[in-house]
């Protein structure tokens, strides 16, 4: 499970030390940055887009309020107060501008780990200390808030849904033995307040009950496109396993020139059931439909989903990619992963690829797949397939209309090959 991650914001030198070694010592939490006063706070909120943000009551710069307010009315952070001053008005005050919950600072650590893991989960914490005889209405405020929140997020996620805010840009997926491009990944963009990436929005449509419906939009904006791409290039989408067993793919897959279609299975949701999960693919396999999975590297589960669902493609994560250049384990366990890709006929796309120094090393590591910026960013589809070459960074320059090799093992009709949630998206 991904850590929970934690914005601070705080004036105070000593507060400060004391959640970041908090943070820091805590294996399920992640800080994502420290800002001093609101609107630090405010601008760290928009970048980095915090699952938490701790916000002291009465720090400079307009204080917690003007802080919670515009973190929540632009972003999906959950705010929780943070304050030494026992004063229920200064409580509801913050409550009232879109805080989730409070807790005291003279509280226990327990105290503030334990809201700071409800608020990730979309519960409330109020933290009465000596507020005495206010704890009830404090109590029915939350309540009401809590409630407001989650139809707030159903609302937004169905307006997404029903209105044409989403909208895609594709990643080049390249041959390193030809530098030629293969695939186009299906990254998903909103178009929307509030700005946020778009892996926040997936996470808030699986929160309230609507990823698979969102999922759906995505794959299918996607497959619009497909006419678009040069021949010989597949398209790769990303959908949940919840989607994936859901079933509702077979029919919006069924128009699609499904031979140039990779669908990549991304980690919003654990797998339960894989005898299920393989049921559902296996009509859309056989209408020619290919399957990867997504962050290979990253943990237990996906080895675990190699080996449970065959895919035809393995998608290594980026930070074993990272600085794989100058690092003798990562260049051990992507060569490993090679020999296994190879022995069992499943391809390999190594993500993330930021320098021509790790794109060399790929290279002679026997990586016959990979993308990252280095290689090409997320476009519209009207600048792939331009006139011009697409030049990256480095001494390479390539055309998408170059047609595309069948190596590895690889099908010769498409050269079968990903952010929320997804990241469908580096979501």
């Amino acid at each position: 499970m991904d850590p929970i991650r934690v914005a601070v914001a705080d004036d105070d030198d000593a507060i400060v030390r004391s959640l970041t070694d908090l943070i820091g010592t805590d294996a399920s939490l992640e800080l994502v940055g420290v800002a001093r006063d609101s609107s630090e706070a405010i601008a760290l909120a928009l970048a980095e887009s915090p699952d938490v943000a701790l916000v002291d009551v009465r720090m400079p710069g307009g204080g917690g309020a003007k802080a919670a307010r515009e973190i929540s009315r632009s972003s999906t952070t959950h705010v929780v107060a943070f304050s030494n001053h026992q004063d229920a008005e200064i409580v509801l005050e913050m409550l009232r501008a879109g805080a989730f919950g409070y807790v005291s600072k003279d509280g226990s650590i327990d105290d503030v780990l334990r809201a700071i893991h409800r608020a990730a989960e979309g519960r409330t914490t109020i933290s009465t200390g000596s507020l005495g005889d206010v704890a009830e209405r404090l109590a029915e405020f939350h309540l009401h808030r809590e409630t407001d929140d989650v139809r707030g997020s159903t609302d937004r996620i169905e307006r997404a849904i029903e209105t044409d805010v989403l909208q895609m840009v594709f990643q080049p997926i390249v041959e390193l033995s030809s530098l030629r491009i293969v695939g186009l990944e299906a990254l998903a963009r909103f178009a929307t307040n509030p700005r946020r990436p778009p892996d926040a929005w997936f996470a808030e449509a699986s929160r309230v009950g609507l990823l698979t419906d969102l999922e759906l939009v995505a794959v299918r904006c996607a497959l619009s496109q497909l006419d678009h791409l040069p021949q010989g290039v597949y398209l790769s989408v990303n959908v949940s396993p919840g989607t994936l067993a859901s079933g509702s793919l077979l029919d919006l897959l069924g128009g699609a020139v499904t031979e140039r279609i990779v669908l990549e299975m991304t980690e919003q949701s654990p797998v339960e059931r894989y005898d299920e999960l393989n049921t559902r693919l296996r009509p859309i396999r056989e209408m020619g439909v290919r399957f990867a999975i997504d962050d290979v590297g990253a943990g237990y589960a996906s080895l675990r989903h190699i080996v449970a669902l065959t895919p035809d493609l393995m998608k290594v994560v980026r930070t074993l990619v990272t600085n794989i250049d100058s690092d003798h384990m990562r260049r051990t366990l992507m060569g490993r992963l090679v020999s296994f890709a190879d022995e069992v006929g499943v391809g390999v796309v190594a993500e993330g690829v930021e320098t021509e120094t790790e794109l060399e090393t790929l290279r002679v590591l026997g990586v016959p797949y990979a993308q990252g910026f280095h290689l090409g960013r997320p476009e519209p589809i009207p600048l792939l397939v331009s006139e011009r070459p697409l030049v990256w960074p480095g001494r390479h320059a390539f055309r998408s209309e170059e047609p595309m090799p069948a190596t590895n093992g690889v099908a010769d009709h498409t050269s079968s090959p990903r952010a929320r949630t997804g990241e469908v998206g580096t979501r």
